[in-house]
Parts: C-alpha cells; structure tokens; sequence
C-alpha cells in the first residue's frame, strides 16, 4: 500500500468533453445529466497513486505509446481518471450495464488511451467493469443476492478495524471529518433534496479519511474494493426514497466515529460502521419489500 502523504482533501473540477456534452455512444444512453464534480481521495487509498519521489510533469500524459517507463504526470492522470470513473460508477451516472469507450475517455481529459487503460484496468480489478477484448468496456452489474454477500462481508470485515493494528488519524484529518460533518448538516438544513453527487463525494471523504485508522494493507485493500462495490447500488436505490434522511444517517455515523476517534478507541470506530451498515441492509429490505422484490 502507500503513504500517507497527509495530503488535504479538496474538490476538483474534472473537464467537459465528450463525455459530458451526450456525444455517440456505441450502445451506451447518453447521460441524462452532466457530468459531477468528484472528490479527490487520499493517495494511499489507491493503487494508481501518483509517484511523489519526483516533480509532477505540468505537461501531463506525454510518454510514447507502450513506453515502459511512466512519467509522474501519466500516473497522475491514471489516478485521476479511475477517481473520476469510479465515483461517476458510484452515483450511477454510468448505470450497471453502460458500455465505456476508451477513445471518449481520453480526449475528456486531453490525454492518450494509455493512461485510460490503466485506470479502466484498476476498475476491472475491483470489479467495476469488464473488460471484453475486441467489445469494449462495460460497467458490471450485481444482483440483490450478490449485494447481500457484498455487504455481510462488510459487516464482518468492519468489525476487525480495531483490532488489525489500528492507528491514530492525525489531527489535521480530525478537521476534515469535522468539515464534512459542517457540510452534511448545512445539507440537511437547505429545502429540498440534496445533490446526490455532492452527497457522493461527502461520503468518500470520510470514508477514506475513517480507513486511515486501518493498520493492516490487506484488510483496507478488501474495505476499500466492497465499498465500491456496494455504493452505486446505495446511491441508485436513493432515488427512490428520502436522500435527506439518508444525509442524516450519514451525520449521526460521522458524529459517533467523532466521538470514538477523540478517545482512540478503534473498535468503537468499527462497530459504529458496522451498526450502520447494518441498519442500512434493514432499510434496503424495507425498499425491496415496498417494490415488490424479496
């Protein structure tokens, strides 16, 4: 795994392009909607993680094509674009079953297809997308008994962060849970529903920020890889019920995890996460059972 670089936590603006403006897709719907603003994740919750050994290349993605020395600034845009990808996965503005094109990709973030694939190959791996040679790219699909597994593995793996050699946030990361807590109850106060990307990106911050606690590589690598598995089928299926309750879900879990992290104790921190994911799965079954799907 990475360092941690100690990093800030910030918004970043991802350019429009092809992708944005609803150009062609071969058997892929054009998005309905633009495409959203991701949060930037810490670099050591990614195995694309830029090389901070050197300067970062301004000029960006310039290496040849099958060059086998990479550039600081092509691994940068690798993790960028599987940030980008990944968390528009996530809030489904690529839904389960979306065909990705390589070429789009890269002429939205103005670089070769190198950089792309390397990204698109970091999503294949945490099963995000399959990768079919000669087809293209497409966004995987998880059905109800498939996302039940995903999130009682979670259960269980959660429940082992206190005890998998835990360690101490610093306080610079205290802060930024502290922010985001600001955010969501300022979310909870504004009329009307929340942004559902905006909530997205809320979310990842302080999922990633909580998992610094996690001393074992292994046991965030798997949290980390259901995580993602599971939240587009989270933030798909708050579409269909209440988002700013979900929001304050999301803020009683923050201010216990608060409250557990100013004491050290990490197993708290763990059985705060587990408890919500658990009641989570209750309000899932709440949901299918109202559609008509057990």
């Amino acid at each position: 795994m990475f360092d941690e670089g100690g990093e800030p936590i910030h918004y970043l603006h991802v350019p429009n392009a092809n992708l944005e403006t609803g150009a062609s897709h071969s058997n892929m719907p054009a998005p309905s909607r633009p495409s959203p603003k991701v949060s930037q994740i810490p670099s050591e919750t990614a195995i694309l993680a830029p090389d901070e050994s050197q300067g970062e290349n301004p000029n960006g993605d310039t290496e040849s094509r099958g060059s086998a020395v990479e550039s600081p600034g092509f691994r940068s845009n690798a993790l960028l674009i599987y940030e980008t990808m990944r968390q528009r996965i996530a809030i489904r503005h690529y839904p389960p079953g979306a065909w990705l094109k390589e070429q789009e990709i890269a002429a939205e973030f103005g670089v070769s297809r190198t950089p792309v694939r390397q990204a698109l190959q970091q999503l294949e791996t945490e099963g995000l997308v399959d990768i079919k040679n000669g087809v293209g790219v497409r966004v995987t699909e998880v059905d109800d008994a498939a996302l039940d597994q995903i999130y009682l593995l979670r259960l269980e793996l959660v429940a082992l962060i206190g005890r998998a050699a835990p360690k101490p946030v610093t306080p610079a990361d205290m802060d930024a849970i502290r922010t985001v807590g600001a955010d969501l109850k300022r979310m909870i106060a504004a009329p009307g529903r929340p942004d559902i990307a905006a909530f997205s990106a809320h979310c990842e911050v302080f999922h990633s920020l909580v998992n610094k606690v996690i001393g074992s590589p292994m046991l965030k690598h798997f949290i980390e890889v259901l995580y993602h598995q599971a939240d587009r089928y989270w933030y798909g299926w708050m579409e269909h019920t209440d988002p700013k309750r979900e929001v304050e879900y999301l803020y009683n879990e923050l201010q216990e995890t608060l409250r557990a992290l100013e004491v050290n104790d990490f197993e708290a921190v763990g059985f705060v996460r587990r408890n919500h994911i658990s009641m989570m799965l209750a309000r899932m079954a709440e949901f299918r059972k109202s559609v008509g799907r057990s």
